[in-house]
């Protein structure tokens, strides 16, 4: 039900999975619709996932985060589309299926505002000038793509759900031009729209998003923040703390939720964080990283662990009725991921990491996470 077309203009099985090794390519961007959603690499992964087997891009990605104890993409998603489970028995002995894409994800390039440390100049050209790359201009496969307007024409009727990411999707041309057919094509009623953005414009252009908006079915933005504050600021380069929380309440109507990236630079601040959310009246979704390695949670060294752990159960203890069990469940996943492994060895990588960027940037992480002083300067 579901189609990806990544920055980098190649069709994967998700956006999860699209640094996994060995990855298959089930597509380029200038391929017809039908050789990649009937294609060879697509219909072995259905028909492998139907027999029980994992798919190695799906291992890492998803199955070894479960493992591990954390809440992966692929369980979110089977539970918000069970209803769709009737397409297993829809698809053929040899993979294919006679039916559409009904969940669309394409990212219409690069062009980023922010240079979050847990990204890079594949998916911001705000990293150009920063980190040294083979890339000189932004990406984009589809916003001028033939192809992939006459593979839209095909599949818009099938539509449901649109999901845009980064990039930075409210200042890409693409998503407005696709926002603009659909309406146009008389489309948009029967769509959801989700956004992950960083939510710092509140217009682009001549485009008045929030007008456009309203003829779609429904829209929900995903405001990405992780960690209060200052080391939201610090990990999301670019973004103002004042400016994101204007934001919010400029976009209220259609936040709810907010997505969280939970690293080494948000763990230690998440509690605060979910507060300031709750106080919002909006949930946190919150999605342990596993790339780049170093600034996983897992790499903490072990005083470190125990001393998030006492936090987060103070924090609990104080504040338990404020959360779901489906939220409760959540945080759990994100202490048992940290707490799964020792990836400690790594931390010489984080350091080095944000020694180069710390002196670009005239930033410090000693003060912006004096909680983790101890064992930094003794890396």
């Amino acid at each position: 039900m579901h189609l990806f077309g990544s920055i980098r203009g190649e069709y994967k099985v998700c956006c999860f999975a699209e640094y996994a090794p060995n990855t298959p390519i089930l597509g380029k961007h200038n391929d017809d619709i039908n050789s990649v959603w009937n294609g060879d690499p697509l219909k072995q992964i259905r028909k492998d996932f139907l027999a029980g087997n994992t798919v190695p891009a799906c291992e890492y990605a998803c199955f070894s985060k479960e493992k591990l104890g954390g809440q992966s993409h692929r369980q979110i998603m089977n539970k918000n589309y069970s209803h769709l489970a009737y397409l297993q028995d829809m698809t053929q002995t040899d993979g294919s299926l006679d039916t559409f894409p009904i969940y669309l994800d394409v990212r219409f390039g690069n062009v980023c505002n922010f240079r979050c440390r847990m990204c890079g100049p594949e998916s911001s050209t705000s990293w150009y000038k920063e980190m040294p790359s083979e890339l000189k201009k932004p990406l984009d496969s589809y916003t001028n793509n033939e192809t992939f307007w006459k593979n839209i024409d095909i599949i818009a009727p099938h539509l449901r759900d649109i999901y845009f990411a980064g990039g930075e999707p409210l200042v890409q041309e693409g998503h407005y031009k696709l926002l603009t057919y659909l309406v146009d094509n008389k489309y948009s009623k029967n769509i959801t729209l989700s956004y992950n953005t960083n939510l710092s414009y509140t217009r682009f252009k001549s485009y008045d998003v929030k007008m456009i908006w309203k003829n779609f079915k429904k829209v929900k933005l995903w405001p990405s923040c992780e960690g209060f504050e200052k080391s939201a600021e610090y990990s999301r380069k670019g973004l103002v703390w004042k400016t994101f929380n204007d934001n919010i309440e400029h976009y209220k109507e259609y936040v709810q939720t907010i997505s969280s990236v939970i690293s080494i630079y948000s763990i230690s601040t998440m509690p605060e964080f979910l507060l300031w959310a709750k106080r919002k009246n909006l949930r946190v979704h919150g999605t342990t990283l596993i790339n780049p390695a170093h600034m996983s949670v897992t790499c903490l060294p072990k005083h470190a662990k125990r001393s998030i752990n006492l936090k987060f159960k103070d924090f609990l203890l104080t504040n338990f009725d404020l959360f779901d069990s489906e939220e409760l469940d959540m945080i759990k996943s994100w202490l048992s991921f940290m707490n799964s492994k020792d990836d400690s060895l790594l931390l010489k990588d984080f350091k080095l990491f944000n020694e180069k960027y710390d002196k670009t940037r005239d930033e410090k992480f000693e003060v912006i996470y004096p909680e983790y002083n101890t064992w930094y300067n003794n890396i």
